[in-house]
């Protein structure tokens, strides 16, 4: 299986699993249906009675049909963090190169590049409703150019994702940027750190703090968090002032990351 790995600012390694073609195809296949199943349930209900008033029929099916199958993939993306219905069923999801949740706007780049994602209504709405062998048949020729795209590049990308800079990795051994010990530290509220000397920790030191802070608190693990502060007060000639070794750590992390994003 194809991998993604991202090198962090702290040199930690991150490895993804890129989604492979079947899975991402399924994906695809389930939303169609999920589009079906929608046309046809309205057609039952309020679009069964709309019919009987002239003209409310064609704006009802616009407004209710139309523009929600033609925006499905773009908004439950960006509110789905990067899944569609399909994608969460079958275990996979959209992220930036980086391993963050993509942006809004990487979300509408690949949206608006994705041919079959454009003609998703009126495959779904005419062709599929009159003919479904044919309106497979169509979406698989629409899709063949991102088909070739995601066998040619490394990180299995297709023309929307090539533009918005993501990839479709599995969600069930992804792991992302937010899971090390990255904080997000803004420069311009004037933060100030108060231990310039943590850059004399390893980068395996600071995942080791960051390791602690995420464990259940216990009383054994309160004694081991006391020693292993006193050890770094002892070995970086600074005190802790606060008294507490969890807040301590987080003072630690919190410095680390200025430097690291501001050097």
């Amino acid at each position: 299986m194809a991998k993604l790995n991202v090198l962090t600012p702290f040199n930690i390694e991150l490895e993804f699993d890129i989604a492979p073609l079947g899975k991402r195809a399924l994906a695809y296949f389930i939303d169609v249906m999920v589009g079906v199943v929608y046309v046809l349930v309205l057609h039952l209900t309020i679009l069964e009675t709309a019919i009987a008033f002239e003209g409310l029929f064609d704006v009802s099916q616009f407004f209710l049909i139309t523009l929600p199958l033609f925006f499905y993939h773009f908004f439950s993306e960006m509110l789905m963090n990067g899944q569609s219905v399909g994608k969460k069923i079958v275990g996979i999801r959209v992220v930036n190169k980086n391993g963050n949740a993509a942006s809004i706007s990487q979300y509408l780049l690949r949206w608006i590049l994705s041919l079959p994602n454009i003609v998703f209504v009126p495959v779904v709405g005419y062709v599929v409703w009159l003919n479904p062998w044919l309106g497979f048949m169509m979406i698989g020729m629409m899709a063949l150019p991102d088909t070739i795209c995601y066998a040619v590049t490394k990180a299995g990308q297709r023309i929307g994702d090539l533009a918005g800079n993501t990839v479709v990795v599995n969600t069930k051994h992804s792991m992302d940027i937010e899971q090390t010990i990255f904080r997000e530290v803004s420069v311009d509220t004037g933060y100030q750190p108060k231990y310039p000397q943590v850059m004399r920790l390893t980068d395996k030191d600071i995942n080791n703090l960051r390791n602690l802070l995420q464990q259940k608190r216990t009383k054994d693990l309160d004694t081991y968090t006391l020693r292993v502060s006193q050890r770094i007060e002892a070995v970086l000639k600074i005190t802790n002032d606060s008294g507490d070794p969890y807040y301590f750590f987080e003072a630690l992390l919190t410095d680390y990351n200025y430097y690291v994003q501001t050097k």
